[in-house]
This record gives structure tokens, sequence and C-alpha cells, in this order.
């Protein structure tokens, strides 16, 4: 299926303004992949589509308020929700230098006033003051969580974007997995760990 079939099969409820700067920014990265190594060269505009529509189905798993995306990469999930949810502050982290100038590039081209781009290692930042911390493969979740407890709080939500329910148990958090409305559609599995301070 191609993005405008996947976003009418889910319950995302995008405008055609919404739909067309999500094929812009899936364009760009195609351009951008011939000489950035964004994301892996065998990727077709249709594998894209596919993870527009699993990062934006996050958005129903957030808390009112802002987002960190740690070790966004090409944009994934931060600039999918940045697109989708255009009044949220978002705040797209990742340590790679070609990929925050083609999201700084790409947040331009798309008007996308809502959303910073900072050009750091999670390590570095010392305290995190976003409500909701999303990730995408970017690190195992244990050792994400070692690195992220002592810079939040119980205010804190975490959604790690994960393929498959696996057993994980981590001291000091409740973690809870969710079936992504991605699953149904795209006929592969995908979920979501929400996990909160305990």
């Amino acid at each position: 299926m191609d993005l405008k079939e996947l976003v009418a099969a889910s319950s995302l409820n995008l405008t055609d303004t919404q739909v067309s700067l999500a094929d812009k920014y899936l364009n760009q990265i195609l351009k951008w992949n011939k000489t950035r190594n964004l994301v892996s060269r065998n990727l077709k505009k249709n594998d894209l589509a596919e993870h527009f529509l699993d990062c934006a189905v996050l958005q129903k798993h957030l808390l009112p308020g802002s987002v960190i995306d740690l070790g966004t990469g090409s944009g994934f999930p931060g600039m999918c929700l940045g697109i989708i949810d255009p009044n949220r502050d978002l705040t797209l982290v990742d340590s790679n230098r070609k990929k925050t100038s083609f999201l700084i590039n790409i947040k331009n081209e798309l008007g996308l006033n809502s959303v910073s781009i900072k050009n750091a290692r999670v390590e570095e930042i010392k305290q995190i003051n976003e409500i909701n911390i999303v990730c995408r493969a970017f690190k195992e979740p244990a050792a994400l969580l070692k690195t992220l407890e002592k810079k939040i709080s119980k205010e804190n939500k975490i959604i790690l974007m994960v393929s498959e329910k696996k057993p994980l148990s981590a001291t000091g958090f409740d973690i809870v997995y969710k079936e992504s409305e991605a699953s149904k559609i795209l006929g592969k599995k995908r979920g979501f760990l929400e996990i909160q301070m305990s």
C-alpha cells in the first residue's frame, strides 16, 4: 500500500495537506539517502510509508505536552509526529551531524515551527524536561532505561517502538506492552513499550 492508502486504512485523521507534507518528507529521505546514508539503501517509498504509519499511530499513546525523540536518525518517529501534530513541541536528538542537517533542512522545508533539532548524544543531556520520551530502534530497552534513570522523573512517559512483545523488567520502572494499530494494517508485529518510573 502507498502512503495515502495506509493513512486511509488507519484511524489517523489527516488532512490532504498533512498527507502531502508526509509524502514530501518521504521523497526527501529517498533523495538525500543517495549521498547521506539516512536509511537502508534497499528501502523503497512504500517501505518508508509503512515506517511513517508505524510512527504516526504512536501519537495516541502520548501524554499531553512536549516530546523528545532520542536517536531520531532520519526523523522516525519525531518528524512524523511533527507532521501530524503541528502544535506539539517536539525535540529531535541525534549525534550524527549528517542526519541532523537533513532534519533541519526538512523542518524548514515543511514549515514545522514546533520542531527543534539537537545534535547531541543522549549521554550528554543532563535533564530531560519533555513529558514524553520516544525512541525507535535506538538502544536496547534495558540499556536505554539505565541511561535515562537519572535524567527523568515520575512525570515522564517513555514509549519505545518495538517489533514484538519481549519480556522486559527494569527495577524502578513499570512497563506495559501495547500492540500498535499498525500491526493489523501492515500484517507485521508492531508494538510499544509504555514505561514510567514506579
